[in-house]
């Protein structure tokens, strides 16, 4: 009964937590659409991409023992330890200031073979994870051809890490960590057009958490890209992404990075 009720309350917080962060994300977006409501035509874009990322990093296991290491480079071992990933960026803008929003989805998975020498022979590790980025964006530079963004809002993290430790000395045990948290997130994206051509070169970079939720994450992206009509264009690029969080026995200490193939609509 006690256990049920703990849980019960556990459920409760995960889930006002997350409602907290859906109406704060709409405050933000009402308080853009009012500050632009004089501004020019509304522009949007939807830019659906595939992140080919690779994790490097430790998570918690269980108290008393040392983390478990993650390594799953993405040249090499992402076709066979990811289970499912989508990634979509959706940005709206009138005049001067806009909306930007960035939101990521994996499920990867690894072995190690002898993580904790004799007690245990190995370990699944299973991370899913949702990345949801919400800003305002208010353009610093627009002349000839590129331009250039501030950005400041708020990012979302919702990990799940389940570990399955393999029988060694000590018998298997299976063991899963959830944790939602919120951090401030301020950066600055843009593009440039590439001479005459319809080549392009776009990215970002954004930093955030500052110890409010994690210790510190840091964002990086460097697109190359090709016009191919007035509203649609195509990119190849490389994110990195770095996050440090530890909240009691919960620790994610993680950077995910690889190539990025991406699609994008204008209108």
């Amino acid at each position: 009964m006690i256990h049920f009720m703990k849980q019960t309350a556990e459920n409760m917080k995960h889930h006002t937590y997350r409602f907290s962060t859906l109406l704060l994300f709409g405050l933000l977006f009402y308080q853009i659409l009012s500050i632009s409501a004089s501004a020019d035509q509304w522009e949007f874009q939807l830019a659906p991409y595939a992140w080919l990322a690779g994790q490097n990093g430790k998570v918690a296991t269980l108290p008393g023992l040392p983390p478990a290491d993650v390594d799953i480079d993405f040249y090499d071992d992402i076709w066979g330890n990811i289970n499912l990933a989508g990634m979509l960026v959706g940005e709206a803008r009138k005049g001067r200031f806009g909306l930007f929003a960035d939101i990521v989805y994996t499920d990867i998975e690894m072995e190690d073979p002898v993580p904790y020498g004799i007690l245990y022979s190995a370990v699944d590790t299973q991370t899913k994870s949702w990345i949801v980025s919400i800003a305002g964006l208010y353009c610093l530079v627009d002349h000839q051809n590129r331009f250039l963004d501030v950005i400041a809002g708020a990012r979302y993290w919702s990990v799940d890490t389940d570990l399955t430790l393999k029988a060694g000395l000590l018998p298997e045990r299976n063991i899963s960590n959830s944790e939602d948290w919120l951090d401030p997130l301020i950066g600055l994206k843009g593009m440039s057009v590439i001479g005459n051509s319809k080549f392009f070169i776009s990215g970002g970079i954004g930093i955030g958490g500052f110890g409010a939720g994690s210790d510190f994450f840091g964002d990086a992206l460097i697109n190359l890209g090709y016009q191919w009509t007035k509203g649609f264009s195509t990119t190849l690029g490389y994110r990195y992404l770095d996050v440090d969080y530890e909240k009691d026995d919960f620790l994610y200490d993680v950077v995910q990075d690889g190539i990025t193939l991406g699609l994008s609509w204008r209108f």
